[in-house]
């Protein structure tokens, strides 16, 4: 890609490909990181009650209940560690006009103590209390070891539990936004960085005579993209927008969308020549009919307008691209868009679920024109 802008280069074609963790995974490192650290002192609590608990003459019952307990008790000192020590590094790496107060750091680190040791506190202890306590009333093992796989498991537990929790989650505000008024439509979803030097009409002529795509279109949008409060859902990011589509004959199409997109790689496994990253994009759309708002306050619908209020904040930008495509309307469609102030064209592939379709055209583009994959959205883009 030539005569492209530098800092451009620094930012987006650098580093093309952002692929968010495996959520189960996520949690697990982070929590588990917690957890480990936690470990270290439940194992060494739990060694030296072993020792000092003769002195009390117990009975073994209420040794093995004790045993049980201490460790879960003293292990919350290190619940703290490791969410300072990343708040310090952040501090201290960041330039001294954008780093903000210490005390701001010091409450992210609050925080992220804050649902590790919620966490722990409700699942993790009761698990690893259960699963000690019948470990030292059915085995012989030694206790270390009793405590060690005890705490492992429980980690596992907490981390498929806050996967599944966030899933529900995302469940409920599907059926809330359906309930406003909002349709879904989902699909996958890839894209490319294509050379300007490269004709759309050329390109897109080829690749609709190679998968047989009847139609062809062109359309103008104009898209308001508002911050958002809301809440990521296991790596699905979310973005709000007023969109308006002008098709070459005058249909104008306006709506207000939530957008959530989630992007992942398939074909792992495999040896081939191309990597594959596509992206999952569930968008809730509901359609004005009226002029079209200026900001989410002159939405005409009460319910829409009232949920979109909450959800937004008054920052916002403006993205506007000539769209040109082709299409099968039942398995896939692709379009080149020329995006203002972008020193490429986005060129998009997209099917229903067809993942096999997907490998294929992604295969065949990335053969026969000069593109660059990438994740990100054209209004991180621009």
């Amino acid at each position: 890609m030539k005569h492209v802008h530098p800092q451009w280069v620094r930012t987006i074609a650098a580093q093309p490909i952002i692929v968010p963790p495996n959520p189960f995974w996520d949690v697990f490192r982070r929590f588990g990181r917690d957890e480990a650290i936690a470990m270290v002192i439940n194992v060494l609590g739990t060694i030296a009650t072993q020792y000092l608990l003769p002195l009390f003459a117990l009975s073994v019952a209420a040794e093995n209940a004790a045993l049980a307990v201490v460790g879960p008790v003293i292990e919350k000192l290190g619940f703290f560690p490791g969410h300072f020590k990343e708040a310090w590094d952040v501090y201290t790496t960041t330039p001294v006009r954008d780093r903000g107060t210490l005390w701001s750091h010091v409450k992210r680190a609050f925080k992220g103590s804050g649902k590790s040791l919620l966490e722990d506190v409700l699942v993790h202890d009761p698990v690893y209390i259960i699963l000690m306590y019948l470990g030292l009333h059915y085995s012989h093992a030694p206790v270390y070891l009793l405590a060690m796989a005890s705490f492992i498991t429980a980690v596992f537990i907490v981390a498929g539990l806050e996967v599944g929790v966030t899933e529900c989650l995302y469940h409920s505000r599907k059926k809330r936004l359906k309930k406003i008024g909002f349709d879904l439509e989902s699909y996958l979803e890839a894209r490319f960085l294509l050379s300007r030097e490269q004709k759309p009409l050329e390109v897109l002529t080829d690749i609709a005579r190679h998968f047989k795509l009847p139609l062809r279109e062109t359309a103008h949008y104009h898209d308001q993209y508002i911050d958002t409060t809301l809440s990521p859902y296991s790596g699905r990011i979310p973005h709000v927008r007023l969109r308006r589509r002008v098709m070459n004959k005058g249909h104008e199409v306006k709506s207000v969308q939530i957008v959530y997109t989630r992007s992942s790689q398939v074909g792992k496994g495999e040896l081939e020549q191309f990597r594959y990253f596509p992206v999952q994009k569930d968008k809730f759309y509901f359609l004005l009919e009226q002029e079209m708002p200026r900001a989410v306050k002159d939405i005409q619908n009460q319910k829409v307008r009232k949920f979109m209020s909450r959800v937004t904040k008054k920052k916002r930008k403006n993205v506007h691209f000539t769209r040109m495509m082709v299409r099968n309307p039942t398995t896939l469609l692709v379009s080149v868009d020329a995006v203002s102030k972008l020193p490429v064209y986005v060129l998009e592939v997209k099917v229903r679920n067809d993942v096999k379709l997907l490998k294929e055209a992604m295969r065949y583009i990335m053969l026969h024109f000069p593109v660059t994959q990438t994740t990100y959205k054209k209004v991180e883009m621009t």
